[in-house]
């Protein structure tokens, strides 16, 4: 049974989703550090911290697209609502992480109150008042002056908001916090993480894979929701690549870390634009190199676990092929294991099966002859791609199932 570091795992997961047309932005680390920090100087309960660290590390997780991640970067935000509750529904039945569900959804709420949920002042969650206020800190902060030439103005600004936007109380203890030169070093430092998971402890949990994989079914929303031509694809890859699995003869927790793996091998998509990934045309040289970076991303992402959990390398080598012109790391035959090429079979099939800007999904006799000819040119293992046409049937019934409850989502 794997010792996962939840906090961790979070902590690397929540880079993900700080990627923007800006680069990485590490916001989530962030706002979580200085809530941390006013969460702990407010005296709440270590049980208090840790679900206002799930709530802060994850707090945007309902701003999917680079438009919304834009529109957030400014400090009145006319309508912050709809991310805030796209991410209370992405959290929600996740249970390791349910507590921050209702912080999320009012993590923009304003002290006086005339918000959607109806809350105002202390009636909104004490997490959700603290993110605020952290966030909107983070949003002030800008790396075109030097951090301390910095303090005086946000100082003022915060001031300016107290019992109207933010808690009163909270803005006190902020101001307090804010006297020590090294609070606002602490924000930008390069040892960001290790100061973040310093305050939030480590977070051991003895977990088994099924209590894991609603996390990677929380981020694979998120992926899929960046645009529409993928809202299943994760969801897909990760039904054909457990079948995939189970056919060849991996055990029952191999079988689910395929399926975990095949969820979350696109997480380093989140750093791509969503007008290279839904361009109708074909993409130039430029914009396929911009595609490229996304599987380095996900093993990057995802390598501090692959010593317990075999993600990174199943998940990230989805595009790497037998004969070493795959990418980015241009491995080849031993180098790729039986979770990697499962996966890389997987992938192209829910690719081709899938709509996509530039076509609509193929049928299978088309689909068997492209991958087929993938097993000519050397770049595809025979032997999955075997397994995959010997499951026709099966596959064409899962991906019915797919298709109704993608459906289902859409309509909720």
């Amino acid at each position: 049974m794997p010792v996962i570091d939840l906090a961790r795992l979070l902590v690397n997961l929540s880079l993900a989703l700080d990627f923007s047309r800006r680069g990485l932005m590490r916001h989530h680390q962030r706002v979580a550090l200085v809530a941390l920090r006013i969460g702990e100087a407010a005296g709440i309960s270590f049980e208090e911290r840790l679900d206002l660290f799930k709530a802060a590390i994850i707090h945007d997780a309902g701003a999917v697209t680079w438009p919304e991640k834009d529109a957030l970067e400014a400090f009145d935000i006319r309508d912050p609502w709809e991310h805030c509750r796209r991410g209370y529904q992405f959290v929600s039945d996740v249970d390791i992480l349910a507590p921050a569900a209702e912080i999320i959804l009012s993590h923009h709420d304003r002290w006086r109150g005339d918000n959607p949920s109806g809350k105002a002042g202390a009636g909104i969650p004490l997490a959700a008042r603290i993110i605020h206020l952290a966030d909107r800190l983070d949003v002030l902060l800008t790396d075109r002056e030097y951090i301390l030439d910095q303090r005086e103005p946000i100082i003022k600004q915060i001031q300016l908001l107290s019992g109207r936007v933010f808690d009163p109380d909270l803005v006190e203890i902020f101001m307090r916090l804010a006297r020590a030169e090294s609070f606002w070093l602490d924000i930008t430092a390069p040892c960001l993480t290790e100061n973040l998971l310093g305050l939030v402890g480590r977070q051991i949990f003895i977990v088994d894979l099924t209590q894991l994989m609603p996390v990677a079914r929380l981020f694979a929303r998120v992926i899929d929701a960046k645009s529409p031509f993928t809202h299943r694809h994760s969801r897909g890859v990760a039904a054909v690549a457990r079948h995939l699995a189970r056919h060849m003869g991996m055990s029952e927790g191999e079988c689910l870390l395929m399926e975990m793996a095949g969820l979350l091998h696109d997480l380093g998509k989140l750093t791509v634009p969503e007008s290279i990934l839904e361009k109708p045309g074909r993409l130039t040289e430029k914009e396929f190199n911009r595609i490229k970076q996304h599987t380095y991303y996900t093993y990057w992402l995802l390598r501090p676990f692959d010593d317990q959990l075999s993600l990174a390398r199943w998940a990230a080598y989805h595009h790497e092929k037998l004969n070493g012109q795959g990418y980015p790391f241009r491995l080849a035959g031993s180098q790729l294991c039986l979770g990697s090429r499962i996966m890389a079979v997987s992938d192209m099939f829910t690719a081709l099966k899938e709509d996509r800007p530039y076509r609509p999904g193929l049928p299978w006799h088309h689909i068997e002859r492209i991958i087929g000819n993938q097993v000519q040119e050397g770049a595809l293992d025979g032997r999955v791609v075997g397994a995959l046409f010997d499951s026709r049937r099966e596959l064409e019934e899962m991906w019915g199932e797919l298709t109704i409850a993608g459906d289902r989502c859409e309509l909720e």
